[in-house]
């Protein structure tokens, strides 16, 4: 829930802890933990939403690439694709990136489902929670 020197295996909080749903769960819920107050990640079916219910583009806004995602409203929100972390080293920035939700997937004990995308993907799936992943906080 706050930055690391590192991010590996070993100094994963949740690796191999079989869990429930974390959202709103300060002890694992990082935007719950920084932001406080009604601030979560949100959920598989809320990541899910996001590719199903809206359009995305990928662009470039201030000289950062990423998707602009735009809801049945009309409202958009701009994702940085800001890549991942894993050891001390940043990876595909600027080409890709993984949102994290607060949902594990399956049986697995060390996944949850992530939103990624790059300039030609955008799709849900899994990844390994130890790796430092980006969070697009949701407001109740």
């Amino acid at each position: 829930v706050s930055p690391k020197d590192s991010y590996t295996v070993d100094n994963c909080l949740t690796n191999g802890v079989s869990m429930s749903d974390v959202s709103g769960n300060p002890q694992y819920d990082a935007a719950t933990a920084n932001w406080g107050g009604a601030w979560r990640m949100p959920t598989k079916s809320e990541i899910i939403e996001l590719k199903d219910k809206c359009t995305s583009e990928w662009t470039t806004l201030n000289g950062v690439n990423g998707r602009k995602v735009t809801g049945p409203n009309g409202n958009s929100i701009f994702l940085p694709a800001a890549g991942f972390l894993y050891g001390t080293s940043s990876n595909n920035v600027g080409t890709s990136a993984f949102y994290m939700s607060s949902t594990p997937y399956g049986g697995i004990n060390y996944s949850a489902y992530k939103l990624s995308f790059s300039e030609k993907l955008y799709d849900w799936g899994y990844s390994t929670r130890c790796y430092g992943q980006s969070v697009r906080p949701v407001l109740e």
